[in-house]
């Protein structure tokens, strides 16, 4: 209806009254269920991108023992200027490349690579040098058990220090952690508009991604 005349409710229909009082109670549920409502407007790779509209602030389903912090990146922002040092032949930021030092001293030598064209995604952060994937057991692969584990393990890490080591966002076994909303916890990830959100590398099953500032 558009027009400013007296809405008349139609047979089988509420009233205004009974349609406020309704509204009033689905808001006071959801209240008090603690949902968060939060609508995502950012291009895909950017640090919202993939954050679903009704969100459930939720904590990791792992809790263990982290790895010892890291080393907080000393410099300032450098745009992708340094050599990749996972191999690509591209081009990294200086955090990025601090992320690469620090999760290696923190867990080992996983695989991992940073700088990719991403041709079929130009909002992507690894063409920017700025974003980093780290495998968790066999490519294209949904991780169980220990796999499992060590990847919360990681990914928990990762947020944990995400201010000494300039993280924007990570994405992990479907579900995203996004610095500047970081009371939201692990929201669902939808593939921002771009990735199959239940495929084992779409939905980020089989690796982390984690994107730092400039």
């Amino acid at each position: 209806m558009t027009g400013r005349g007296r809405a008349t409710a139609r047979p089988g229909q509420p009233g205004r009254r009974a349609q406020a009082l309704c509204g009033a109670v689905v808001v006071a549920l959801a209240l008090g269920a603690g949902v968060l409502w939060q609508a995502s407007t950012s291009a895909p790779g950017s640090a919202a991108a993939g954050v679903a509209v009704a969100v459930t602030a939720h904590p990791a389903p792992w809790s263990g023992e982290l790895p010892p912090p890291p080393a907080r990146y000393p410099g300032a922002a450098t745009g992708c200027t340094l050599p990749d040092p996972t191999g690509t032949g591209g081009c990294v930021t200086g955090a990025a490349a601090h992320l690469v030092d620090q999760v290696g001293s923190a867990v080992g030598n996983m695989p991992m690579t940073c700088w990719s064209e991403h041709a079929w995604n130009p909002a992507s952060d690894h063409r920017r040098g700025r974003g980093c994937d780290i495998f968790v057991g066999g490519a294209g692969q949904f991780p169980a058990g220990a796999d499992l584990a060590d990847g919360w393990r990681l990914a928990e890490w990762v947020r944990a220090h995400a201010e000494p080591l300039k993280v924007t966002y990570v994405i992990w076994q479907g579900r995203i952690w996004v610095a500047d909303r970081a009371a939201v916890g692990w929201a669902p990830y939808d593939g921002g508009g771009v990735y199959d959100a239940t495929d084992a590398t779409g939905g980020h099953f089989d690796h982390l991604h984690v994107s730092v500032r400039d």
